[in-house]
């Protein structure tokens, strides 16, 4: 780590507690997958429908409006099977899952 360039040293993505709190899997890590099919605004905050794993384990939860991705899939992590674990986050109508440098990202810019 002493040898990471200052930039990365001073990154606070990459601090200890930051990766200990990102529930994001890396590419190529062997992990579940939650597909979330279901994220709106309501009055409230923003409402989420998900499904765990294979099996398609339904998840669903209420955040701020102000939530991240960070927020979201740490929510999703306490309701899983192996909340204890990292996993591949898909979102609706998209591709490749969130990167775990995208667990900052407001969810109000998904919507």
């Amino acid at each position: 780590w002493h040898c990471a360039a200052e930039s990365v040293q001073a990154d606070p993505l990459l601090t200890e507690s930051s990766v200990a709190a990102n529930p994001f899997a890396v590419q190529g890590a062997e992990s579940p997958v939650c597909s979330v099919f279901e994220l709106r605004a309501v009055e409230t905050g923003i409402r989420y429908r998900a499904a765990w794993g294979l099996g398609g384990r339904p998840l669903e939860g209420h955040l701020p409006h102000s939530a991240t991705l960070g927020d979201l899939g740490r929510d999703i992590r306490a309701q899983a099977p192996s909340f204890n674990t990292r996993f591949y986050l898909m979102l609706p109508e998209s591709e490749s899952p969130v990167s775990p440098f995208q667990v900052e990202q407001p969810l109000a810019d998904l919507m």
